[in-house]
């Protein structure tokens, strides 16, 4: 009897080490299917407009890493730190096919940039810096980061770098040239006045409250697409678009500012190939109207000088100035003296 009994244990114990193994073989087979069914083959971006997607696509790969598994990087991202990317905040990601991922990029808003002891310093509607950027290494033509560009040197000299070894600082240095953001929509801002910059502080200014008015008017810009060259601030607070050719936005302050854009809206693209100012400073929920002061010519202001008494003969309208009207606040509706549909001078 004992050795059957121990004949049984024998059996009973092989069945289950059959069974554990098979198990195992089981579990590792799947663990391999996994990897290979849910193999990160490709990664779309979406929400990136300071950086390129290649440029996204090796940021995840280098920063998570997961990267390589669509399941595991979508569910178990690592979270990684980006503050060696100025402008960006964050990235999310979504399962796409077993194959494919989708990387959500977060941007951070930049309302614009000073010029602080020869570098250009970024800021958000906060007022906190976000990075600075030496002018002289600017990249000609385009907002990108200054540790992105280099100096062209010999031929020689791209060859000896080419075979010295990379120290660690060397390729930390390397590693932040990778990305270059792409600033160009980013408007110089002229009158805060401020004495110095340094990322992740408050730009020092007089009244901070200008921030808040800044990353209003810089939400309603990037809704319209009308991003100026710069904007000037008066002692006053009261606020001027510059767009290319000279022209003169006058916004007054802050009050009706969306009423203002919107306006802005339909009428920039009349003042194309012209120079001079608009005036929405008066512009509120009721009233509309709009004048563009056209530029003067030394040469015509001369003359203009000289027929100053014909000028005030003629009181409707200014010398110089011209209202103009938002087509699609007046469609096809005619101004007066000319006969000529909305979005056309009055009094010529």
């Amino acid at each position: 009897m004992g050795e059957k009994k121990k004949r049984k244990g024998k059996k009973r114990r092989r069945r289950l080490a059959r069974l554990l193994l098979l198990c195992a073989g089981i579990l590792v087979l799947l663990v391999l299917l996994f990897f290979v069914i849910f193999q990160t083959k490709n990664i779309e971006v979406t929400g990136s407009n300071r950086y390129t997607e290649d440029e996204i696509r090796q940021l995840v790969e280098q920063q998570e890493p997961l990267s390589f598994n669509t399941v595991l990087l979508t569910f178990f991202p690592v979270r990684a730190d980006f503050s060696g990317v100025p402008f960006l905040e964050d990235i999310s990601y979504e399962l796409i096919s077993p194959t494919t991922v989708r990387a959500v990029v977060d941007e951070k808003t930049a309302v614009g940039y000073v010029e602080v002891d020869g570098q250009k310093a970024y800021f958000d509607g906060d007022g906190i810096v976000l990075e600075c950027i030496p002018q002289e290494e600017e990249t000609q033509g385009q907002g990108t980061q200054g540790q992105g560009t280099q100096a062209e040197g010999t031929q020689e000299e791209v060859e000896s770098l080419d075979t010295q070894p990379l120290t660690e600082e060397d390729q930390t240095e390397t590693q932040t040239q990778e990305y270059n953001p792409n600033l160009e929509d980013i408007p110089r801002i002229e009158g805060l006045n401020a004495v110095s910059a340094s990322v992740g502080a408050q730009l020092p200014v007089s009244d901070t409250a200008i921030f808040e008015t800044l990353d209003a008017l810089t939400r309603l810009l990037d809704r319209f697409e009308l991003w100026p060259e710069q904007v000037n601030v008066s002692e006053e607070m009261e606020l001027t678009l510059i767009y290319e050719g000279n022209i003169r936005i006058l916004l007054g302050g802050e009050e009706y500012l969306e009423e203002k854009i919107t306006k802005l809206s339909g009428i920039l693209p009349q003042l194309e190939g012209l120079s001079g100012e608009l005036h929405l400073e008066d512009v509120d929920e009721r009233n509309g109207d709009v004048v563009f002061a056209k530029d003067v010519p030394a040469a015509e202001e001369s003359q203009a000088t000289e027929d100053g008494q014909a000028a005030e003969n003629n009181p409707e309208t200014e010398d110089g100035q011209e209202t103009v009207t938002d087509p699609e606040a007046e469609n096809g509706q005619e101004t007066e003296g000319t006969g000529e549909t909305t979005g056309q001078t009055e009094g010529q």
